[in-house]
Protein backbone atom coordinates (compact mmCIF):
# COMPACT_ATOMS: atom_id res chain seq x y z
CA UNK A 1 0.00 0.00 0.00
CA UNK A 2 1.40 3.33 -1.05
CA UNK A 3 2.06 5.63 1.90
CA UNK A 4 0.17 8.93 1.87
CA UNK A 5 2.23 12.11 1.60
CA UNK A 6 1.18 14.67 4.21
CA UNK A 7 1.22 18.36 3.54
CA UNK A 8 2.83 20.84 5.90
CA UNK A 9 -0.61 21.99 7.17
CA UNK A 10 -1.67 18.37 7.92
CA UNK A 11 1.60 17.74 9.78
CA UNK A 12 1.05 20.78 11.99
CA UNK A 13 -2.58 19.67 12.73
CA UNK A 14 -1.32 16.22 13.80
CA UNK A 15 1.26 17.83 16.10
CA UNK A 16 -1.37 20.14 17.60
CA UNK A 17 -3.63 17.15 18.23
CA UNK A 18 -0.85 15.50 20.25
CA UNK A 19 -0.18 18.73 22.11
CA UNK A 20 -3.88 18.85 23.09
CA UNK A 21 -3.41 15.71 25.22
CA UNK A 22 -3.96 12.74 22.92
CA UNK A 23 -1.24 10.10 23.44
CA UNK A 24 1.38 9.94 20.71
CA UNK A 25 0.89 6.19 19.98
CA UNK A 26 -2.83 6.74 19.34
CA UNK A 27 -2.08 9.68 17.04
CA UNK A 28 0.42 7.59 15.13
CA UNK A 29 -2.06 4.68 14.70
CA UNK A 30 -4.80 7.06 13.61
CA UNK A 31 -2.72 8.60 10.83
CA UNK A 32 -0.73 5.46 10.05
CA UNK A 33 2.71 6.92 10.79
CA UNK A 34 5.59 5.70 12.90
CA UNK A 35 6.63 7.35 16.14
CA UNK A 36 10.02 8.15 14.56
CA UNK A 37 8.26 10.10 11.82
CA UNK A 38 6.13 11.90 14.42
CA UNK A 39 9.12 13.05 16.44
CA UNK A 40 11.00 14.05 13.27
CA UNK A 41 8.02 16.27 12.35
CA UNK A 42 7.89 17.63 15.85
CA UNK A 43 11.58 18.58 15.68
CA UNK A 44 11.11 20.30 12.33
CA UNK A 45 7.63 21.87 12.68
CA UNK A 46 7.03 21.87 16.43
CA UNK A 47 7.24 25.65 16.86
CA UNK A 48 5.12 26.54 13.81
CA UNK A 49 1.46 27.55 13.60
CA UNK A 50 -0.96 27.04 10.71
CA UNK A 51 -0.25 30.59 9.50
CA UNK A 52 3.44 29.81 9.48
CA UNK A 53 2.74 26.66 7.53
CA UNK A 54 0.85 28.60 4.87
CA UNK A 55 3.70 31.09 4.63
CA UNK A 56 6.23 28.24 4.32
CA UNK A 57 4.15 26.69 1.54
CA UNK A 58 4.18 29.95 -0.35
CA UNK A 59 7.94 30.25 0.10
CA UNK A 60 8.48 26.71 -1.13
CA UNK A 61 6.39 27.45 -4.22
CA UNK A 62 8.35 30.65 -4.86
CA UNK A 63 11.62 28.80 -4.31
CA UNK A 64 10.56 26.17 -6.83
CA UNK A 65 9.86 28.85 -9.39
CA UNK A 66 13.21 30.48 -8.70
CA UNK A 67 14.98 27.15 -9.17
CA UNK A 68 13.32 26.75 -12.54
CA UNK A 69 14.43 30.25 -13.50
CA UNK A 70 17.96 29.50 -12.31
CA UNK A 71 18.06 26.26 -14.29
CA UNK A 72 16.94 28.11 -17.43
CA UNK A 73 19.51 30.88 -16.83
CA UNK A 74 22.32 28.37 -16.27
CA UNK A 75 21.41 26.43 -19.41
CA UNK A 76 21.71 29.66 -21.38
CA UNK A 77 24.87 30.85 -19.57
CA UNK A 78 26.74 27.64 -20.29
CA UNK A 79 26.56 28.54 -23.97
CA UNK A 80 28.36 31.84 -23.33
CA UNK A 81 32.00 32.14 -24.37
CA UNK A 82 32.97 35.79 -23.96
CA UNK A 83 33.89 36.77 -20.38
CA UNK A 84 31.88 39.99 -20.68
CA UNK A 85 28.65 38.05 -21.33
CA UNK A 86 29.42 35.67 -18.48
CA UNK A 87 29.89 38.68 -16.17
CA UNK A 88 26.46 40.01 -17.20
CA UNK A 89 24.88 36.62 -16.52
CA UNK A 90 26.42 36.39 -13.03
CA UNK A 91 25.31 39.94 -12.21
CA UNK A 92 21.74 39.09 -13.31
CA UNK A 93 21.61 35.95 -11.18
CA UNK A 94 23.02 37.75 -8.11
CA UNK A 95 20.71 40.73 -8.61
CA UNK A 96 17.65 38.45 -8.73
CA UNK A 97 18.92 36.67 -5.59
CA UNK A 98 18.74 33.33 -7.34
CA UNK A 99 21.96 32.18 -5.64
CA UNK A 100 25.19 33.52 -4.17
CA UNK A 101 27.94 35.11 -6.23
CA UNK A 102 30.34 32.25 -5.48
CA UNK A 103 27.88 29.60 -6.66
CA UNK A 104 26.87 31.56 -9.75
CA UNK A 105 30.52 32.01 -10.80
CA UNK A 106 31.23 28.32 -10.25
CA UNK A 107 28.22 27.18 -12.29
CA UNK A 108 28.71 29.64 -15.15
CA UNK A 109 32.47 29.06 -15.25
CA UNK A 110 33.75 32.54 -14.40
CA UNK A 111 36.46 33.49 -11.93
CA UNK A 112 35.30 35.77 -9.15
CA UNK A 113 38.33 38.01 -9.69
CA UNK A 114 37.34 38.36 -13.35
CA UNK A 115 33.80 39.29 -12.39
CA UNK A 116 35.01 41.98 -9.96
CA UNK A 117 37.69 43.40 -12.28
CA UNK A 118 37.00 46.87 -13.62
CA UNK A 119 39.23 47.79 -16.55
CA UNK A 120 40.67 51.26 -16.92
CA UNK A 121 39.71 53.39 -19.87
CA UNK A 122 41.51 51.93 -22.88
CA UNK A 123 42.69 55.25 -24.27
CA UNK A 124 44.36 56.29 -20.99
CA UNK A 125 45.97 52.89 -20.61
CA UNK A 126 47.42 52.98 -24.12
CA UNK A 127 48.76 56.49 -23.57
CA UNK A 128 50.40 55.51 -20.28
CA UNK A 129 51.99 52.45 -21.89
CA UNK A 130 53.21 54.57 -24.80
CA UNK A 131 54.82 57.08 -22.46
CA UNK A 132 56.38 54.31 -20.36
CA UNK A 133 58.04 52.80 -23.45
CA UNK A 134 59.53 56.21 -24.29
CA UNK A 135 60.80 56.75 -20.73
CA UNK A 136 62.44 53.30 -20.53
CA UNK A 137 64.02 53.77 -23.95
CA UNK A 138 65.58 57.05 -22.85
CA UNK A 139 66.77 55.53 -19.56
CA UNK A 140 68.36 52.58 -21.38
CA UNK A 141 69.51 53.90 -24.77
CA UNK A 142 71.40 50.69 -25.65
CA UNK A 143 68.44 48.39 -24.92
CA UNK A 144 66.57 46.92 -27.88
CA UNK A 145 62.82 46.40 -28.07
CA UNK A 146 63.09 42.89 -26.58
CA UNK A 147 64.73 44.15 -23.37
CA UNK A 148 62.32 47.09 -23.13
CA UNK A 149 59.41 44.65 -23.42
CA UNK A 150 60.92 42.50 -20.65
CA UNK A 151 61.11 45.57 -18.36
CA UNK A 152 57.49 46.43 -19.15
CA UNK A 153 56.34 42.91 -18.30
CA UNK A 154 58.20 43.11 -14.98
CA UNK A 155 56.19 46.24 -14.23
CA UNK A 156 52.91 44.48 -15.08
CA UNK A 157 52.25 45.82 -18.58
CA UNK A 158 50.80 43.50 -21.21
CA UNK A 159 52.46 44.36 -24.50
CA UNK A 160 53.82 42.45 -27.48
CA UNK A 161 57.27 42.80 -29.01
CA UNK A 162 55.80 44.21 -32.21
CA UNK A 163 53.95 46.93 -30.31
CA UNK A 164 57.15 48.02 -28.56
CA UNK A 165 59.07 47.88 -31.82
CA UNK A 166 56.41 49.93 -33.64
CA UNK A 167 56.27 52.64 -30.96
CA UNK A 168 60.06 52.91 -30.75
CA UNK A 169 60.33 53.18 -34.52
CA UNK A 170 57.63 55.85 -34.58
CA UNK A 171 59.42 57.88 -31.88
CA UNK A 172 62.83 57.44 -33.51
CA UNK A 173 64.22 55.42 -30.59
CA UNK A 174 65.87 52.60 -32.51
CA UNK A 175 69.28 51.53 -31.20
CA UNK A 176 72.04 52.58 -33.51
CA UNK A 177 74.12 49.64 -34.69
CA UNK A 178 77.60 49.43 -33.26
CA UNK A 179 80.25 50.56 -35.70
CA UNK A 180 82.35 47.70 -36.93
CA UNK A 181 85.81 47.76 -35.46
CA UNK A 182 88.59 47.53 -37.97
CA UNK A 183 91.25 45.23 -36.51
CA UNK A 184 94.59 46.91 -36.05
CA UNK A 185 97.23 45.38 -38.24
CA UNK A 186 100.94 45.91 -38.48
CA UNK A 187 102.48 46.64 -41.84
CA UNK A 188 104.44 43.58 -42.92
CA UNK A 189 107.71 44.39 -44.69
CA UNK A 190 108.48 40.78 -45.60
CA UNK A 191 106.59 37.93 -47.21
CA UNK A 192 105.46 34.86 -45.24
CA UNK A 193 108.64 32.81 -45.11
CA UNK A 194 109.52 29.29 -43.97
CA UNK A 195 112.77 29.27 -41.97
CA UNK A 196 115.61 27.44 -43.75
CA UNK A 197 118.55 28.24 -41.47
CA UNK A 198 119.42 29.68 -38.09
CA UNK A 199 118.45 33.35 -37.56
CA UNK A 200 116.35 33.27 -40.70
CA UNK A 201 112.95 33.75 -38.97
CA UNK A 202 112.34 34.57 -35.33
CA UNK A 203 108.89 34.58 -33.76
CA UNK A 204 107.65 36.26 -30.60
CA UNK A 205 104.47 36.50 -28.56
CA UNK A 206 103.11 36.98 -25.04
CA UNK A 207 101.78 34.46 -22.54
CA UNK A 208 99.89 35.27 -19.33
CA UNK A 209 99.59 33.56 -15.96
CA UNK A 210 99.18 34.37 -12.25
CA UNK A 211 101.07 33.82 -9.03
CA UNK A 212 99.47 32.01 -6.10
CA UNK A 213 98.30 35.29 -4.52
CA UNK A 214 96.64 36.39 -7.77
CA UNK A 215 99.36 38.65 -9.12
CA UNK A 216 99.53 38.85 -12.92
CA UNK A 217 102.49 37.56 -14.91
CA UNK A 218 103.21 38.68 -18.46
CA UNK A 219 105.81 36.59 -20.25
CA UNK A 220 107.46 37.54 -23.52
CA UNK A 221 108.66 34.52 -25.49
CA UNK A 222 111.13 34.69 -28.37
CA UNK A 223 111.88 31.62 -30.52
CA UNK A 224 114.04 30.71 -33.51
CA UNK A 225 111.72 28.89 -35.92
CA UNK A 226 114.50 26.82 -37.49
CA UNK A 227 116.38 25.61 -34.41
CA UNK A 228 113.35 25.83 -32.03
CA UNK A 229 115.72 27.47 -29.55
CA UNK A 230 114.16 29.66 -26.85
CA UNK A 231 116.03 32.94 -27.32
CA UNK A 232 114.29 34.83 -24.51
CA UNK A 233 111.64 34.23 -21.88
CA UNK A 234 111.16 37.50 -20.00
CA UNK A 235 108.75 37.63 -17.03
CA UNK A 236 107.26 40.92 -15.82
CA UNK A 237 104.04 42.26 -14.35
CA UNK A 238 103.55 44.54 -17.36
CA UNK A 239 105.65 45.19 -20.45
CA UNK A 240 105.86 48.26 -22.66
CA UNK A 241 107.24 48.57 -26.18
CA UNK A 242 110.50 49.94 -24.69
CA UNK A 243 110.96 46.80 -22.58
CA UNK A 244 110.16 44.66 -25.61
CA UNK A 245 112.96 46.35 -27.56
CA UNK A 246 115.40 45.85 -24.68
CA UNK A 247 114.70 42.11 -24.68
CA UNK A 248 115.04 41.95 -28.46
CA UNK A 249 118.32 43.91 -28.37
CA UNK A 250 119.76 41.53 -25.77
CA UNK A 251 118.76 38.49 -27.87
CA UNK A 252 120.37 39.99 -30.98
CA UNK A 253 123.59 40.70 -29.11
CA UNK A 254 123.60 37.09 -27.85
CA UNK A 255 122.39 35.04 -30.83
CA UNK A 256 122.74 37.30 -33.88
CA UNK A 257 120.41 39.42 -36.01
CA UNK A 258 117.42 37.70 -37.68
CA UNK A 259 116.35 38.36 -41.25
CA UNK A 260 112.63 38.21 -40.40
CA UNK A 261 110.54 38.33 -37.25
CA UNK A 262 106.99 36.97 -37.10
CA UNK A 263 104.28 38.07 -34.63
CA UNK A 264 100.59 38.71 -34.20
CA UNK A 265 99.06 42.20 -34.16
CA UNK A 266 99.47 42.88 -30.44
CA UNK A 267 99.88 46.55 -29.47
CA UNK A 268 103.48 46.00 -28.35
CA UNK A 269 104.45 44.53 -31.72
CA UNK A 270 102.70 47.00 -34.03
CA UNK A 271 103.79 50.08 -32.09
CA UNK A 272 105.44 52.65 -34.35
CA UNK A 273 108.47 52.71 -32.09
CA UNK A 274 109.00 48.96 -32.51
CA UNK A 275 108.40 48.99 -36.27
CA UNK A 276 110.84 51.89 -36.73
CA UNK A 277 113.50 50.14 -34.66
CA UNK A 278 113.15 46.93 -36.68
CA UNK A 279 113.32 48.88 -39.93
CA UNK A 280 116.45 50.71 -38.81
CA UNK A 281 118.09 47.35 -38.06
CA UNK A 282 116.98 45.95 -41.44
CA UNK A 283 114.74 43.27 -39.89
CA UNK A 284 111.68 42.48 -41.99
CA UNK A 285 108.36 42.02 -40.15
CA UNK A 286 105.77 39.32 -40.85
CA UNK A 287 102.42 40.01 -39.16
CA UNK A 288 99.86 37.20 -39.15
CA UNK A 289 96.20 37.79 -39.99
CA UNK A 290 94.01 38.88 -37.03
CA UNK A 291 92.37 35.91 -35.33
CA UNK A 292 94.66 33.39 -37.05
CA UNK A 293 97.01 32.03 -34.36
CA UNK A 294 97.77 28.94 -36.48
CA UNK A 295 99.81 31.18 -38.77
CA UNK A 296 102.22 31.54 -35.87
CA UNK A 297 102.20 27.85 -35.06
CA UNK A 298 105.82 27.54 -33.82
CA UNK A 299 105.34 29.93 -30.92
CA UNK A 300 101.87 28.53 -30.12
CA UNK A 301 103.33 25.01 -29.92
CA UNK A 302 106.11 26.31 -27.66
CA UNK A 303 103.51 27.96 -25.39
CA UNK A 304 101.62 24.67 -25.15
CA UNK A 305 104.76 22.81 -24.02
CA UNK A 306 105.75 25.65 -21.69
CA UNK A 307 102.40 25.72 -19.95
CA UNK A 308 102.05 21.93 -19.73
CA UNK A 309 105.56 21.20 -18.46
CA UNK A 310 106.20 24.26 -16.30
CA UNK A 311 103.35 26.66 -15.49
CA UNK A 312 100.73 23.98 -14.74
CA UNK A 313 103.15 21.99 -12.57
CA UNK A 314 104.70 24.77 -10.50
CA UNK A 315 103.22 26.95 -7.77
CA UNK A 316 104.65 30.43 -8.32
CA UNK A 317 104.56 32.39 -5.08
CA UNK A 318 105.79 35.73 -6.43
CA UNK A 319 107.46 37.42 -9.38
CA UNK A 320 110.99 36.69 -8.19
CA UNK A 321 110.33 32.98 -7.79
CA UNK A 322 108.56 32.90 -11.16
CA UNK A 323 111.63 34.32 -12.89
CA UNK A 324 113.90 31.70 -11.33
CA UNK A 325 111.62 28.74 -12.05
CA UNK A 326 110.87 29.82 -15.62
CA UNK A 327 114.52 30.49 -16.44
CA UNK A 328 115.47 27.02 -15.12
CA UNK A 329 112.85 25.45 -17.39
CA UNK A 330 114.13 27.48 -20.36
CA UNK A 331 117.67 26.20 -19.80
CA UNK A 332 116.32 22.65 -19.55
CA UNK A 333 114.32 23.14 -22.75
CA UNK A 334 117.32 24.40 -24.74
CA UNK A 335 119.92 21.96 -23.38
CA UNK A 336 118.17 18.69 -22.49
CA UNK A 337 114.59 18.39 -23.73
CA UNK A 338 114.43 16.25 -26.90
CA UNK A 339 112.41 17.81 -29.71
CA UNK A 340 110.60 15.54 -32.18
CA UNK A 341 111.13 17.94 -35.11
CA UNK A 342 114.87 18.00 -34.40
CA UNK A 343 115.28 14.25 -34.49
CA UNK A 344 114.67 14.02 -30.74
CA UNK A 345 117.63 16.25 -30.01
CA UNK A 346 117.64 19.36 -27.86
CA UNK A 347 117.87 22.72 -29.67
CA UNK A 348 121.49 23.26 -28.57
CA UNK A 349 122.43 19.73 -29.63
CA UNK A 350 120.80 20.38 -33.01
CA UNK A 351 122.71 23.66 -33.39
CA UNK A 352 125.96 21.91 -32.52
CA UNK A 353 125.28 19.17 -35.06
CA UNK A 354 124.51 21.79 -37.72
CA UNK A 355 127.74 23.63 -36.92
CA UNK A 356 129.80 20.44 -37.12
CA UNK A 357 128.18 19.52 -40.44
CA UNK A 358 129.07 22.92 -41.88
CA UNK A 359 132.67 22.65 -40.66
CA UNK A 360 132.99 19.18 -42.14
CA UNK A 361 131.66 20.45 -45.47
CA UNK A 362 134.15 23.32 -45.48
CA UNK A 363 137.02 20.97 -44.65
CA UNK A 364 136.02 18.64 -47.47
CA UNK A 365 135.95 21.56 -49.90
CA UNK A 366 139.51 22.49 -48.90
Amino acid sequence: MKQKKHSTEEIIRILLQADAGQPVPEVCREYNISEATFYRWKKKYGDMSLADAKRLKELEKENSELKKMLAEAISQCKKLVRPSLKKQAVEYVVEKSLCSERKACRIIGLRRSTRRYRSKPLADQKQQRHQRIIVLSWQHPRYGYRRIRALLEQEGWQVSRKQVQRIRRKEGLKVRPKPKKCPRRGGSTGLPTQATHRNHVWTWDFLFDRTENGGSLKMMTLLDEYTRQSLALRVERQMTSTQVLKVLWWAMMTYGIPAHIRSDNGPEFIAQKVQKWLKDNQIKTIYIDPGSPWQNGYIESFHSRFRDECLDREVLLNLREARVVIDDWRQHYNRERPHSRLGYRSPEAFIEAERNAILSLEVDQL
